[in-house]
């Protein structure tokens, strides 16, 4: 059956409102004249808004309720790296047992990711959400319960196959539901998730940790996702899959994986994320060894880094949506090869230099997400957001994995204490992966 585009359908009527309301010339010329406006604008930007019309109840309590998700499932990730100390006091384990904790978090995430590529469409976008979201939340309090190494790492792998899905529903939640020329600040207001999760969540959670144990502070995070979950159910907006039940979803996941004009979506997310991955995780435990950065005054350099970031990050949304998604782009990636340089070949300073260096590489690292993933949601049809974000995410998640694999295996210490060594190299191998992405961008177009 031929269903009309909304859009279209809105253009019809006008110009069905302009025939049959006037029938002289003189009238006619003048209705038109009153109705142009309306029929340019929705001619015009057709293309530039939601296939479909959905009812939003408030467009910003849905994205705030968006980055109230993004917020508790990035920051029950980004939690581990500063909690590396004590899993290794509490399991005595060693830096290659650790990194395995984050990676299996990621690689779940993306072998999950690929699974739900295949069936994400064919459910609603708002029960998806609510029964992911309970997923992860079951798998967090499995981490504040868990007692030993292998559970722990089990836990981690059931927050991962739910957590690491929830970033492509948010992503096609906001290219369904809003506008293209609001999307580059929807996405910035989403991302500035990741500095709220630095500038509160990080530095509450390491206090947690250390007055009351590192369980304690996946058990915050589980209280504090409950009542987000309530406003999942109330404020998420109810979409409709888009792909008929009858249609084989491994042929469809195949067509939209293998598709050439999704092709440069898909490298392009991979270098982003391995241009900063390759790095990111070791950064604390390098400012510690090698910098001579006290411990206590770790969860300063996410404080700052995060609390500058809340704010630029919404500039730069902003700065997108006006200048342009790609330019933007050329001007941060170049921009961030200076602080990798320098973060990575850095001796020891004062606490003043490490938090100016650390929170310009937040504020340039973090800001190349926002209009790459504005440009990445505007690359896929309307009827493949839902599985092709999916397959963006599992593939972020692969990235992730992939950047704090090649990054310790670069790295070496002579002792569980000892000052790092190579951790240059990986800073180089972040700046090539950025030049590739900025190559790659250009072949990323908006199509919706």
């Amino acid at each position: 059956m031929f269903i009309l585009n909304p859009k279209i359908y809105r253009i019809l009527k006008l110009f069905r409102e302009f025939y049959r309301k006037e029938i002289s010339t003189f009238n006619s010329f003048y209705c038109f004249y009153i109705y142009r406006k309306s029929i340019l604008h929705n001619f015009i930007h057709m293309s530039s808004h939601p296939i479909r019309n959905i009812h939003v109840k408030s467009e910003p309590m849905l994205i705030f309720v968006l980055a109230s998700i993004q917020f508790t499932h990035i920051l029950d990730f980004v939690i581990m790296m500063p909690l590396g100390s004590y899993f290794q006091e509490s399991f005595h384990i060693n830096p290659q047992e650790f990194s395995l904790l984050i990676s299996a978090y990621t690689y779940s995430a993306f072998c999950a990711g690929i699974v739900g590529a295949l069936l994400i469409d064919r459910f609603n976008r708002k029960s998806a959400a609510i029964f992911l979201y309970s997923g992860f939340i079951i798998g967090t309090a499995f981490c504040a319960i868990a007692d030993s190494y292998i559970f722990l790492l089990i836990a981690r792998i059931i927050s991962g196959s739910f957590g690491g899905i929830l970033s492509s529903v948010i992503f096609a939640i906001v290219g369904d539901v809003i506008a293209m020329d609001r999307r580059g600040r929807a996405m910035g207001a989403i991302m500035g998730a990741f500095s709220v999760s630095s500038v509160v969540g990080i530095p509450l959670g390491l206090k947690v940790a250390e007055f009351y144990g590192w369980n304690m502070s996946f058990a915050g995070i589980v209280l504090l996702s409950l009542p987000i979950l309530v406003l999942m159910y109330y404020h998420l907006p109810s979409i409709p899959p888009f792909q008929p039940t009858g249609e084989d979803p491994i042929k469809d996941f195949l067509r939209i994986f293998t598709y050439k004009r999704y092709m440069a979506s898909y490298m392009l997310i991979m270098f982003v994320i391995l241009g900063g991955f390759t790095v990111i995780p070791f950064i604390a435990p390098y400012m510690e060894r090698n910098v001579g950065i006290p411990k206590e005054n770790i969860s300063w350099i996410y404080f700052f880094g995060g609390l500058v970031t809340f704010f630029s990050s919404r500039g730069i949304g902003i700065a997108s949506d006006k200048i342009g998604k790609h330019k933007i782009f050329y001007i941060l990636v170049p921009l961030s090869c200076i602080p990798i340089f320098i973060m990575t070949n850095l001796g020891q300073t004062t606490l003043v230099n490490v938090l100016i260096l650390t929170t310009t590489f937040m504020v340039i690292v973090s800001g190349r997400w926002i209009p790459a993933l504005a440009l990445i949601t505007s690359a896929t049809e309307p009827r493949d957001r839902g599985r092709f974000m999916t397959v963006i995410s599992a593939l972020q998640n692969l990235a992730s994995g992939l950047g704090a694999t090649i990054g310790g295996s670069i790295l070496v210490a002579a002792s569980p204490t000892a000052p790092y060594q190579n951790y240059d190299i990986a800073g180089y191998l972040a700046m090539g992966f950025n030049l590739i992405a900025l190559i790659l961008i250009s072949r990323v177009k908006a199509v919706s």
